[in-house]
């Protein structure tokens, strides 16, 4: 008699492979956690080092809730609530990061990029001045006060506009170009129309709203708009994108109303500035003046407009014996104001600057539009008849 044989069935049951599921979802988060953990941790460190912002500490309490949850089984409730703490300080930005007086607008449409929004400018520039001072990369001779300055100028600019958006974000994104770029804007308080504008040419390392509010503030005297584009990071203003840039920021202008424009720059932006002047023409405005704030091009041509130029007694970096004789060979035509400080003055010796732009500023204006004669209030006799 034929006897069968029983082949016993290897395969796993649905039930087991449900009850190894949560396993290897547990394991994948434990790894997650192990990966978040020294990241959160160290940025942790840099917020302490650095004073970071509320928001700032807000992502870095998110972080280490949301790391913590991923290691411990038996606090998942930790993962949620630092997860839920990320997207409020996310949203939280995204609502309320548009300044007062200041804005940040993508040009040419005039619209808004929100991941300009999500990070505060104050942690990642004070972490790059500590960064660049530690690593020596810049001269301690001219960067003394910088930190110091940088920090004074955020709190200046945070009680004055509140939380404001950054084009740094999406300049370090690789986002500017000429046909599609961030503008820091900054309206003059209590003028609802103005002809006037300053445009003014980053540095260095990118745009950063606090250089462009605190020319604002200089800017405020005569009650004109205040306009920073963005180039890139390595402020190459003289480059071909530099230049087209300018040209759709005048355009831009222009279409607004715009009529007059003064053109300005700091460090790698004044180099611009200076050769910018002769190549790059205004759409339909009038070019007023150059202001040139701790840098030029000592060897172009003379701008052919009043030109003032703000120098640190001490800078280094933009050599101050080669501002001094760029002054003497431009003659009458420019304004050469000398201020303590070096290569950073425009922030650790903001009031001296602030002050000598905007008398300048003042000094220009009555010279365009003197002001009208008051007529002989006095009744002409007539004559007898």
């Amino acid at each position: 008699m034929a006897q069968s044989l029983t082949v016993p069935d290897t395969r796993p049951s649905l039930a087991s492979s449900a009850k190894d599921a949560p396993g290897w979802r547990a394991r994948l988060a434990f790894a997650g956690g192990l990966v978040l953990a020294p990241v959160a941790l160290g940025l942790w460190a840099l917020a302490v080092w650095v004073g970071a912002s509320v928001s700032g500490w807000g992502y870095v309490a998110g972080l280490l809730l949301l790391s913590a949850g991923l290691l411990s089984r038996s606090r998942r409730w930790l993962g949620r609530a630092g997860l839920a703490l990320l997207l409020l300080v996310g949203s939280t930005r995204l609502v309320l990061a548009r300044g007062t007086h200041l804005d940040t607008l993508h040009l040419p449409a005039g619209s808004h990029r929100w991941v300009n929004r999500l990070v505060d400018e104050r942690d990642g520039t004070l972490l790059a001045a500590h960064v660049l001072l530690l690593t020596r990369r810049l001269p301690r001779s001219d960067a003394r006060e910088f930190v110091h300055a940088l920090e004074a100028t955020f709190e200046r600019m945070g009680a004055a506009e509140g939380l404001v958006a950054t084009p740094a974000i999406a300049t370090y994104l690789g986002l500017q170009s000429p046909e599609s770029f961030d503008a820091l804007v900054v309206s003059p308080e209590g003028q609802e129309g103005t002809d006037t504008a300053v445009v003014f040419l980053h540095g260095f390392a990118g745009n950063f709203a606090v250089y462009c509010w605190q020319m604002a503030q200089a800017v405020r005297s005569i009650s004109a708009l205040t306009v920073c584009p963005s180039v890139g990071p390595a402020g190459d203003w003289w480059a071909p994108q530099g230049a087209r840039t300018l040209e759709a920021t005048y355009a831009w202008l222009a279409a607004r109303g715009i009529r007059r424009v003064y053109l300005g720059g700091l460090s790698n932006g004044a180099v611009g500035a200076t050769l910018l002047v002769h190549r790059v023409a205004p759409a339909g405005l009038e070019l007023l003046g150059l202001i040139l704030v701790a840098g030029a091009e000592t060897a172009a041509p003379a701008p052919g407009v009043p030109t003032l130029m703000v120098q640190g007694r001490t800078d280094t970096m933009m050599p101050t014996a080669s501002m001094r004789a760029f002054s003497r060979r431009l003659g009458g035509g420019a304004t050469y104001v000398e201020t303590e400080g070096g290569h950073f003055a425009f922030l650790d010796h903001a009031e001296e600057c602030r002050s000598a732009i905007s008398t300048w500023l003042l000094q220009r204006e009555r010279a365009a539009r003197p002001p009208l004669q008051p007529q002989d209030a006095t009744p002409r006799r007539r004559d007898a008849r």
